[in-house]
């Protein structure tokens, strides 16, 4: 059996035992000694600087613009007369790559794409992603002819290539971009992971599987 609560007011506290004026506590979270005294939980919230998406939008039109220039060269021998389609075949034949001219235009293809969908910073770390695979590609041919000689010179063109294409998978391409505020641009690490596995798992299958 519950017992009525004491009457308070034999004590000259008019109201007791539901006065806040002499019971503070029960007035709610504003009153001495509620919850709203007790410490938050609170988390650093970290701003990256408008100079690293500026850095990033540099990075994705140098990328872009070699991206595009190797794909119109490929595909439709720009600069025209000069033979440069031919030398692409040529070139990927001598590697050892068969069908050379299938590969020629899968290349060009996705040199093109990839190279307008980083610039515009659309879906920036899946396009990045077939960069990385060609540059995986070009420095699987080039280290060959490196190690003996330790030249620089014939790496240094794929490396810095996959290097660029690298970091905007991994990064992404800033707040400059057509990816801003997406849903992938707010997950870009396992989005960053994910994309550079892709792009490294594709450049090792083409080098170990359509290679003679």
């Amino acid at each position: 059996m519950i017992e009525d609560p004491p009457d308070f007011s034999v004590l000259g506290f008019e109201g007791a035992p539901h006065d806040t004026a002499v019971f503070p506590w029960r007035a709610g979270d504003d009153a001495l000694g509620s919850m709203a005294d007790e410490p938050v939980a609170t988390r650093t919230v970290v701003v990256r600087p408008v100079g690293a998406d500026v850095g990033l939008l540099l990075a994705r039109v140098v990328l872009a613009l070699t991206a595009l220039l190797d794909g119109a060269r490929a595909l439709f021998d720009l600069p025209r007369g000069h033979g440069a389609a031919d030398a692409v075949a040529t070139l990927v034949a001598g590697y050892g790559f068969a069908p050379a001219s299938a590969l020629v235009t899968a290349y060009g293809w996705a040199q093109l794409v990839a190279g307008v969908l980083v610039g515009l910073g659309v879906f920036a770390s899946f396009a990045a992603s077939a960069l990385v695979a060609v540059g995986v590609v070009a420095l699987g041919v080039s280290l060959p002819a490196t190690v003996p000689t330790l030249a620089v010179g014939p790496v240094e063109g794929p490396l810095f290539g996959l290097v660029l294409a690298a970091v905007v998978v991994l990064v992404g391409p800033g707040r400059i971009s057509g990816d801003a505020d997406r849903a992938w641009f707010r997950a870009q690490t396992p989005v960053g992971v994910a994309c550079m596995i892709i792009g490294i798992g594709t450049g090792l299958t083409v080098l170990l599987a359509l290679r003679g």
